[in-house]
């Protein structure tokens, strides 16, 4: 009766209107058109606002999360002004709830202040499973409701104004369409066949369309069933709200907190996202297409909602299923009452554009769609179901097993540090807490819990591996169906969990440490307490020991901070541990978090870090103040007893541009890196560091580190320098062995010594010395070859390996290398597709689109370009074995795979630059600019002569380049001839089959497709070198020549495409690659290490050719030995002719300096000492001698006068003459005139002198006897006794003498000359003799 009342009231109140607004016309003329549209719009208008004010009055309580009626603008409740009246019905007149109410709240003011949300409030607003929609609003208007999407016009387009990542996609439009999905494409409305399938596999001939479906079937709207007229009118309901961070009003402060707790909850791995951007589509009474009007069809109806949030990082989805009455409309085969029976709705999410989709199974297009309403749980609610929805699907509910053909495993986090404790959430299968839960990492198993009917929660083990593992679930002690993959980060790349506040725990002997760690990590619970616990780490055997050592605090706040004070531990006794140098700090929960009901507590970890300052005491005690050095002393013996690896690693390059430039073998030091952290701790001075980018066989590895001047740093110099590591810092498989732990053996082997013996003792202590000359002694790079490169860029210009350019226009998958040898297999592929039409007509050309590349074992690697629409977080797809894989995380950004290592430049934020390093040294470098993509692959020498494809064979010479599969030569010898080229590139065409010489086909073809899919032998590309410009081209010949130059490249580019950026980046890739090939990868010659001297400076660390290095030594220290050393063109430096630069200090240079002082003197004083020593001898001798022979000549002349007659002795008859000295040519000798008589000798052996006359008288001075003596007498043969003193008669003593002794001796080369003398005897007076 009240409703009949009303409807007179209502019926009552329009014909008054009516009467009073036809009188007022009458007055002022005839009503236009206009005129009567505007008062039927008043009158409608006065219709819903007595509607709405009914509806509030129904309602009682406005609550915007219930109600019918849209909140007020400004997020308040509804108030409701109706005519002139004004009649307003308040928040005090209806106590409104925004969420309960079917008005629409009103638009927020400021003055009206912010709205607090209490605990309370949020649990009731929560308690409801579907998000608010309104048909009403306070102006009379329609809510939410989409008035214009009816049968006839399907879909409206909305404006978002903000950027909604899906699918890869950053979007800022949308379509909500009436039949069940929110579009970003047009959607084709008629389907050829049944069951849909996504992407479209005829894309782009037939549109491919971009959307979220939680009901993706053709819908009409229904209607209400008689009796239910307080319900929310049938139709299609699109709500939005913008920055809802900054929002205050309460409806969009309770709806940001419904969202964020909802998805926070209901979703793993949503801990902290806090929703920006909220829409909200409600399909309300929706029922099936097709359905027959003689039936009750209209009756029959399906209501659902689709509620998206996101940050504009992260984008989650709502499917809330409230009531679902159909299945299939007519066209999909089913029926005309009930739309039962034929193909169901299509539930899921489609990317577009021919590339990626999901579909929700086991419910879309399966009879199990029934159970949409029933089956979810999320957050509680039977009937919705969310969803992860920017980059990749993720489903956050369980599903049924039976009929799913995959059991992906949803977990979050999807990474964890090696040292385990990280809690790992995760969804698969439908729970139920009597289960038990078994979770795998690798092959090491823990227990699990679970939390509800979606989610569970495991705690990571103790990992000694790196990179993707398996990652697994039981059920029951079932078979491991559900799994993904988990990576798992090495101590050193994984993010800090703890981390000291300075560097004072780099210190031997710090006293307070201040310690902050992850309190979030740990749990959410601020009450919560900690406990700090230390581990030691070492290798006394084959199997790797991470250690307990100590609790070293328990019971603390979980604040995320707190200070050590080291003398706490000066009473600590760990006599058994004292072997430990190096460690970790954990810290962890007192209590195990019971929210999770785990026995563990999670864990947050230091990175590894030197134990002196806990030790210390204790190794004072067993080693004295020199502990540092006797550390060093037993690393130092330990170290020589274990294998010498050195010589095996890799020689580092010479210049730093090499170093960044050699993509194949050397990948950078992201603890010293010039695009990343140049903090470089370990080697002060450097701005640059690389590493090998794998281990080799025993898992060493080299570094090199680089200066500003990009000259090579050597330990030989400074202990800054890189050197040779005995283990590499990603490990080596099988991992869990001494020597190849990741992290934890690098930090073992070759850094925790340098703090003991460089560090904590100084840069020329006998420690240091001995580790930077032989332990870890920089190499230098004499001996480096620089690898070789080839290239493809633009659409498509190729260099190959010997630097020859051609263009080839190929449509399909090609092989740019390939190699087959004993000792390499290598396959580098591309794929070609067609460029997009350009202004005048199709482009004639091709552009490379994806790399795949696999080297031996290797895992195979594809690169691929993404959409242009789908370029805004990430700009390439990697995958990896068929698997995606991400590098915006800084612990991800060097990721290890099967004899592989990719990573992404630390400065690099959107995966535009990715490098593919293998094992055997080749290198593949993909680039993304602008859309437009290039690559270049570098090989190292021992792939010469072995290497095919399009990329040429590398034999140092370009005749041959043009190599067809077989080994023969190409007919090409000409690259202007494009007709020859194209025929030789599509030799190298691949296949899904295998083909000799050829290959197989790398890449990872999505939705079933082949390679067969991209090749088009029918494609004619421009086969003219140097193409004309069209007529028709509005680009002008002058602008191609002012953007490209003499590059034909550039040009052919610019005329085929019509676009400047597209020739800008073939120039810029060209460009790139020239320079790359002339200054990165030349051959440098270098003269090798040249030695700083101890307690000395160089002037340059440069020893390439033509360097000039000068030395220098530190202030106390004077330089000895050679000041500059030259780099000849040889390679070798110029002899050191005053001897190897050293310094020593000043005190050693003064007592060197007295030395040579001394010596100098000695060397003078000495021979002229001994000269006069021998002078004063020879005076002494000389007077003796004459002193004795005077003795002995006076006696002499008494006798001769005394005598009577001859005696009976011979005697010489007469003097014998003078002999010439032309006669004869002596040897001379000084013998004569020496300090010591003559040896007695016999008379045949007496000196020729010139014989006296016997009339003269012996002259009386002792001069005259100077070379005689008593004691050199002669003996005649035949009669051996004296006839006097001398043996003869005496003889007379020449006046004159020459100081000349004639020994007899011929001179070299010259003949013996004897003088004839004639001797006077008593037997024949007068004959002459022969001598």
């Amino acid at each position: 009766m009240t409703r009949w009342w009303g409807l007179v009231a209502v019926v009552v109140v329009v014909v008054c209107r009516v009467t009073q607004a036809t009188e007022a016309t009458q007055a002022a003329g005839p009503l236009t058109k206009d005129d009567l549209d505007f008062l039927q719009q008043q009158v409608e208008k006065d219709e819903r606002l007595d509607q709405v004010a009914k509806i509030l009055e129904r309602e009682g309580t406005y609550d915007p999360m219930k109600s019918r009626v849209a909140p007020a603008p400004d997020g308040g409740p509804p108030r409701v002004q109706r005519g002139h009246s004004r009649v307003k019905r308040s928040f005090e007149d209806f106590g409104n709830d925004p969420m309960m109410s079917r008005m629409a709240p009103r638009q927020w003011k400021p003055d009206v202040g912010p709205y607090a949300i209490t605990a309370e409030r949020l649990k009731e607003i929560r308690a409801q499973k579907m998000y608010p929609f309104f048909d009403a609003d306070q102006r009379g208007g329609n809510g939410d409701m989409e008035v214009n999407i009816n049968t006839q016009n399907t879909q409206v387009n909305k404006q978002l104004n903000f950027l909604l990542p899906f699918f890869g996609f950053g979007l800022n439009y949308t379509w909500v369409s009436l039949n069940g999905y929110l579009g970003f494409s047009d959607a084709p409305f008629n389907w050829a066949n049944y069951p849909l399938k996504f992407p479209v596999q005829d894309w782009p001939t037939r549109p491919d369309p971009s959307f979220i479906g939680p009901f993706y079937s053709k819908c009409n709207i229904g209607e209400l069933r008689p009796g239910d007229d307080y319900s929310k009118r049938p139709g299609v309901y699109w709500r939005m709200a913008r920055d809802l961070p900054s929002r205050e009003d309460q409806f969009s402060v309770e709806l940001r907190e419904r969202l964020m707790w909802d998805i926070r909850e209901g979703m793993v791995g949503t801990a902290i996202f806090r929703p920006k951007h909220a829409i909200i589509v409600t399909w309300k009474n929706v029922t099936f297409a097709g359905g027959s009007v003689n039936t009750d069809a209209k009756f029959v109806t399906n209501t659902f909602q689709l509620v998206v949030a996101t940050d504009e990082i992260r984008t989650y989805t709502i499917f809330n299923y409230d009531y679902m009455a159909w299945t299939s409309h007519t066209e999909a085969g089913g029926s005309t009452d009930e739309g039962q029976g034929g193909v169901p709705a299509f539930v899921g999410f489609n990317a577009g554009n021919g590339t990626r989709s999901y579909e929700y199974t086991p419910y879309s297009q399966k009879l199990y769609i029934r159970d949409l309403a029933v089956a979810g749980n999320a957050n509680g609610f039977p009937g919705r179901h969310m969803f992860r929805v920017d980059e990749k699907i993720l489903a956050g509910c369980c599903r049924r097993e039976e009929e799913l053909m995959e059991y992906p495993l949803t977990f979050s986090p999807e990474q964890g540090n090696m040292l385990g404790g990280t809690l790992v959430n995760l969804t698969g299968p439908c729970f139920k807490t009597s289960y038990r839960l078994t979770c795998q990492f690798d092959t090491t198993a823990v227990e699990g819990y679970i939390l509800d009917d979606n989610r569970a929660t495991c705690i990571m083990p103790q990992l000694y591996v790196s990179g993707y593992v398996e990652f697994s679930i039981s059920i029951n002690n079932g078979p491991y169906y559900w799994k993904g993959k988990f990576f798992v980060e090495t101590p050193l790349t994984a993010p800090e969990g703890v981390w000291f506040k300075d560097d004072k725990y780099q210190d031997h002997s710090p006293e307070v440490l201040h310690i902050e760690w992850l309190a979030g990590n740990l749990t959410m619970n601020r009450d919560a307490q900690a406990q700090i616990s230390l581990y030691g780490y070492r290798e006394i055997s084959i199997r790797p020991e991470i250690v307990y050592i100590d609790m070293m605090v328990e019971g603390i706040p979980n604040t995320g901070s707190f200070a050590l004070t080291t003398a706490d531990f000066m009473s600590r006794d760990n006599t058994h541990l004292l072997d430990l140098e190096m460690g970790l700090v954990m810290i962890n929960l007192t209590i195990p978090e019971p929210l999770y009901g785990l026995e563990k507590s999670t864990a947050v970890w230091s990175r590894p870090v030197p134990l002196a300052w806990y030790f210390r005491f204790q190794w004072e005690k067993l080693f004295g103040s020199s502990w540092p050095s006797a550390m060093c002393d037993r690393w130092i013996e330990n170290d020589r007893n274990l294998r010498n690896f050195a010589y095996e690693v890799e020689r580092c390059p010479c210049l730093l541009q090499q170093a960044v430039a050699d993509k194949g073998r050397f990948l950078p030091d992201f603890s010293c890196d010039k695009d990343g952290n140049t903090q470089c701790d370990y080697h002060f001075g450097a701005i640059h560091c690389v590493r090998t980018a794998l281990p080799n066989e025993d898992g060493a590895g080299q570094q090199c580190c680089y200066d500003r001047d990009g000259y090579l740093m050597m330990t030989a110099d400074k202990m800054w320098g890189g050197n040779p590591h005995r283990a590499h810092n990603l490990g080596k498989t099988p991992f869990d062995e001494a020597n190849k732990v990741p992290s934890l053996s690098h930090w073992y082997h070759d850094v925790i010594p340098f703090y003991t013996c460089c560090k904590w003792q100084g840069e020329q202590s006998p420690g240091c010395v001995t580790y930077r000359f032989e332990r870890r002694a920089s190499q230098d790079c004499v001996g480096y070859q620089p690898p070789t490169a080839a290239t493809v860029f633009g659409d498509p210009h190729i260099y190959t390996f010997d630097d020859f350019p051609y263009t080839f226009n190929g449509k399909g998958e090609f092989v740019l290398a390939r190699v087959d040898s004993v000792r390499h297999k290598l396959d580098v592929q591309g794929r070609f597709e067609q460029i997009s039409p350009n202004y005048l007509h199709e482009a004639k050309g091709s552009m490379l689109t994806a790399v795949a590349a696999r080297d031996n074992i290797s895992s195979v690697v594809e690169v691929r370009q993404r959409p242009i629409d789908a370029i805004w977080r990430y700009h390439l797809d990697v995958i990896v074995d068929g698997q995606r894989v991400y590098f915006d995380r800084y612990s991800q950004k060097i990721q290890q795979f099967r004899e592989c290592v990719v990573y992404t430049p630390s400065n690099v934020l959107n995966q535009s630059h990715v490098i593919i390093m293998f094992a055997s040294g080749a290198g593949v470098e993909v680039m993304e600019n602008r859309g437009f993509l290039g690559t270049r692959i570098y090989l190292p020498l021992s792939f010469a002569n072995i290497t095919r494809g399009l990329f040429g064979n590398w034999t140092f010479t370009q005749t041959d380049d043009f190599t067809l599969p077989d080994g023969t030569t190409g007919p090409v010898s000409e690259a202007r001839d494009m007709k020859a080229v194209h025929a030789y590139g599509m030799e190298w065409v691949l296949d899904d089959k295998e083909r000799d010489y050829v290959g197989r086909s790398l890449f990872n073809h999505d939705n079933y497709r082949s390679s067969n899919y991209y090749y088009d032998a029918d494609f004619v590309p421009e086969m003219d070198i140097e193409p004309a410009l069209s007529i028709n081209a509005t680009t002008r010949s002058e602008e191609i020549k002012r953007a490209c130059g003499d590059s034909y490249q550039c040009h052919f580019d610019f005329v085929v495409t019509l676009r400047r950026d597209f020739a800008d980046m073939t120039k810029y890739y060209q460009d790139q690659f020239v320079n790359i090939k002339q200054v990165g990868l030349v051959t440098v010659v270098s003269c090798g290490a040249l030695p700083t001297p101890p307690n000395g400076r160089k002037s340059t660390f440069n020893f390439l050719s033509g360097a000039e290095v000068k030395f220098d030594c530190d202030p106390g220290y004077v330089l000895l030995g050679e000041q500059r050393r030259w780099c000849y063109a040889s390679g070798d430096w110029n002899w050191p002719e005053d001897g190897e630069a050293t310094c020593v200090t000043e005190a050693e240079y003064l007592v060197m300096q007295g030395g040579i002082t001394a010596g100098t003197v000695l060397a003078v004083l000495v021979p002229v000492l001994i000269a006069l020593l021998c002078f004063s001898s020879y005076l002494r001798n000389k007077e003796q001698y004459e002193a004795e022979a005077y003795a002995a000549v006076i006696p002499l002349r008494r006798l001769r006068r005394s005598a009577a007659a001859p005696a009976s002795r011979p005697s010489i008859s007469r003097p014998i003459g003078p002999v010439k000295t032309a006669d004869y040519s002596p040897v001379t000798h000084r013998e004569v005139f020496s300090g010591s008589p003559p040896p007695q000798k016999l008379f045949t052996e007496a000196p020729l002198g010139r014989a006296y006359d016997s009339s003269s008288d012996i002259p009386d001075t002792p001069s005259s006897h100077r070379s005689l003596s008593d004691s050199d007498s002669y003996t005649y043969p035949g009669n051996p006794s004296a006839v006097d003193a001398i043996g003869c008669r005496p003889m007379k003593i020449p006046k004159d003498f020459d100081a000349v002794y004639d020994t007899h001796e011929p001179v070299n080369n010259k003949p013996v000359v004897f003088q004839n003398v004639m001797w006077d005897l008593d037997a024949e007076p007068h004959k002459e003799s022969n001598v």
